[in-house]
């Protein structure tokens, strides 16, 4: 993942708003490059959006409405399309092991806003699939037991923890 110039950096943590429209700008060049099928260039805009939606999360959690995680979601599946349509699957792979890590640990982190953790237990079944069927096309089929298992555990406690 590429990471964000001390400008940038500075400009999320003073300005939401700003730091949203570099995220949508950075989506939307990432999309004509893809679509361009200039795969590479489209894998450092949607690393470039990754990393303000990542910084987002870590700096503002929950502002107003906005519901950052569902940026760093889109992102990351954006990511790994551009990473597998290169031919890159482990590239393609670790973006979505990634996410779906931090979607697991958010839903069992006790610091983090139940309503953060309510959305990234949401977002756990959508994660799973995109992981485990690019885990299946990369031949990884012995990761996909485990992978199923763990996120039925964690998705089983956090709903424990969250919704009862």
């Amino acid at each position: 993942m590429s990471s964000l110039c001390p400008e940038h950096r500075q400009e999320i943590a003073s300005s939401p708003q700003q730091a949203l429209q570099h995220f949508k700008q950075c989506m939307s060049s990432g999309k004509l490059f893809h679509n361009n099928r200039d795969f590479k260039q489209a894998c450092q805009r949607f690393s470039q959006a990754l990393s303000v939606s990542q910084l987002l999360i870590d700096l503002r959690p929950l502002q107003g409405s906005q519901n950052y995680l569902s940026l760093k979601i889109a992102a990351s599946h954006n990511l790994s399309a551009s990473f597998s349509a290169l031919g890159q699957l482990a590239n393609a792979c670790r973006v979505l092991e990634e996410l779906h890590q931090s979607l697991l640990k958010l839903c069992l982190a006790p610091a983090v806003s139940r309503s953060l953790r309510i959305a990234a237990l949401g977002a756990l079944d959508n994660s799973l699939f995109s992981l485990t069927s690019n885990l299946g096309l990369a031949g990884k089929v012995d990761q996909l037991y485990k992978v199923i298992s763990e996120t039925d555990r964690v998705a089983e406690l956090a709903a424990a923890q969250l919704l009862h």
